[in-house]
């Protein structure tokens, strides 16, 4: 079950805990806030019966008034059955910055000296950097949980839901949903849910109850790059841009889709897809689609995330992205305006080069085969875009989405006309015929203005139904014009 909730992290948590029978162990187990460090110490603690014993700073001086005193006392309760000692917050203890009691520094060094023969000392951080590096070298394992993928999070809903009352309630589809949920989110949504439905005088949770709840829960932890379900868009929501789709179909989709004929054939895919054009052509709903169809997680990415001003950070910030699409895989990563971020070196900064170089280490390193994680990069500026990350085996499909032509925007305007209630006598075609270098997004704008002009004819004229006419589909021309000339 460890390993299904928390993966290869808790895979290693039992492995260490199964030695502790033999001998002592010892490690660093780190995480954001609500990922279950306490929860899953606790839990391996029952399962190979060892006796808990926790020292958080606040507990130590309130009952011993002295720290050090107070945590030589748990060493010494340690020592006389086999137990678990969980030093809770370390970084708090031993901070990596200020201050550190020599005597807590002694304590801890004498109990390594002399460690029990067998038992588990274990020291929580959110973050590793937090601790002073002399107590890091003392501790033999360090693990950090990460936030869970989706198939980590249907594992904790079902240990999390294993006692309560559902009403056939689709635990894929809630874990699908729940984007950067770690497990105290996890375990809140299912409370709250269970409080709705105990209020409702429902004596099972049911579906509705979840529903109705999950804009309730506030996630512990909100990474800057989160792996999420796109918003729905279908090939047949894009009007138009038929070439375009199709290469995006062979090129990205197929990965997923056609995962085990690569692996039988042993057919490398494509990393990496670049679409370029002109702007307002639907590059980034196109990117959306890719997502949609092959049913893999959207990491969108901008370039205010990974610009950083720390030394090293922009960098980290590139690792990271690359790190939470594998463990969320299959999954597609967008890069919006890729030359702002990957230019030509001879014009890029220190920190511009860095990028480029650790997006080349990432990309490099990606084996889809097994990850299914797919690159797709969107510029309108593909010129500018550095050489290196065109080369095959990185960016190497090309696919231009243009302006779209005559037949293409009256597609485009009748799924516009889909959300948009229209008079029976509206002719899409002489709109069609009468915006020539019209991209996508003008014809938004066109629909969007001719609706404007519908609810001011009706502020007038109550009678006036509300709906777009052709008259105010052509006046509207009249205020929007082509964005490119």
């Amino acid at each position: 079950m460890m390993n299904r909730c928390y993966g290869d992290e808790g895979a290693r948590l039992a492995q260490l805990f199964d030695l502790s029978k033999a001998s002592n162990e010892s490690l660093l187990l780190t995480g954001d806030a609500g990922t279950g460090k306490s929860t899953i110490l606790d839990k391996l603690a029952t399962q190979y019966g060892l006796i808990t014993h926790r020292a958080s700073l606040g507990e130590l001086a309130a009952e011993y008034g002295q720290v050090s005193q107070g945590l030589r006392r748990l060493i010494w309760k340690a020592r006389t059955k086999p137990s678990l000692l969980i030093l809770e917050d370390i970084d708090l203890f031993f901070p990596r910055h200020g201050d550190k009691d020599p005597a807590l520094v002694r304590v801890l060094s004498d109990y390594f000296e002399h460690p029990p023969s067998s038992g588990v000392v274990a020291g929580t951080s959110r973050s590793l950097s937090r601790i002073a590096p002399e107590i890091k070298t003392l501790f033999g394992d360090i693990v950090t949980l990460e936030i869970s993928t989706p198939a980590e999070r249907l594992a904790l809903l079902e240990s999390i839901t294993q006692f309560m009352q559902l009403d056939n309630v689709p635990l894929g589809d809630l874990a699908a949903q729940a984007h950067a949920f770690v497990a105290a989110d996890l375990a809140h949504w299912c409370r709250l849910a269970e409080i709705a439905a105990i209020e409702a005088g429902f004596q099972q949770v049911s579906l509705i109850h979840f529903e109705t709840t999950f804009t309730r829960v506030r996630l512990s932890h909100l990474d800057a790059f989160t792996a999420e379900r796109p918003d729905i868009v279908r090939w047949g929501d894009i009007g138009g841009l038929m070439q375009a789709k199709q290469a995006l179909e062979e090129s990205a989709v197929w990965v997923y889709k056609h995962a085990d004929a690569y692996r039988r054939l042993a057919i490398s895919p494509s990393k990496g897809v670049l679409m370029h054009g002109p702007p307002g052509t639907g590059k980034t709903l196109l990117a959306k689609a890719v997502a949609t169809e092959s049913a893999a997680n959207f990491l969108p990415v901008r370039s205010a995330d990974l610009i950083k001003g720390h030394v090293g950070e922009s960098e980290k910030a590139v690792a990271r992205i690359f790190q939470i699409a594998r463990r969320c895989s299959p999954c597609v990563i967008f890069l919006d305006e890729l030359e702002t971020l990957f230019g030509k070196r001879e014009t890029s900064g220190d920190v511009g080069k860095k990028l480029i170089t650790q997006f080349l280490i990432e990309i490099d390193h990606l084996d889809t085969l097994q990850h299914t994680v797919l690159v797709l990069g969107a510029t309108n500026h593909p010129e500018s875009i550095d050489a290196s990350l065109l080369r095959p085996g990185r960016l190497d499909r090309m696919v231009y989405v243009g302006t779209p032509n005559c037949g293409e925007r009256l597609e485009i305007l009748k799924v516009l006309q889909r959300k948009t209630p229209c008079a029976n006598q509206v002719d899409l075609s002489i709109i069609a015929n009468k915006t020539d270098n019209y991209t996508g997004a003008d014809l938004k704008a066109v629909f969007r203005k001719a609706g404007l002009l519908t609810l001011k004819r009706r502020t007038h004229n109550t009678d006036s139904p509300l709906e777009v006419t052709q008259e105010d589909l052509e006046s509207a021309l009249s205020h929007v014009g082509p964005s490119r000339n």
